[in-house]
């Protein structure tokens, strides 16, 4: 049986992976990659399951901060 602890943080992980999964496909729309984004352990301060983000090119975090300013513009 599974404890609480654990099933909130198999929650959690549901959660940060379905995350991951949905920024991928949406930034795959704009063809961009994120080839290290996943999900992380959990925070050390908080025991949050966190989502790394990774690392990136310059040119690819131009592309990406273009494409967020895109969609905050009214």
């Amino acid at each position: 049986m599974e404890s609480r602890p654990g099933r909130h943080a198999r929650r959690q992980r549901e959660q940060a992976r379905a995350a991951v999964a949905e920024l991928t496909d949406a930034l795959a729309a704009a063809n961009i990659v994120l080839p290290s984004a996943g999900v992380d352990s959990p925070s050390l301060f908080t025991g949050e399951v966190l989502v790394e983000l990774g690392r990136a090119r310059p040119d690819v975090v131009v592309r990406l901060a273009a494409l967020i300013r895109r969609g905050t513009e009214r």
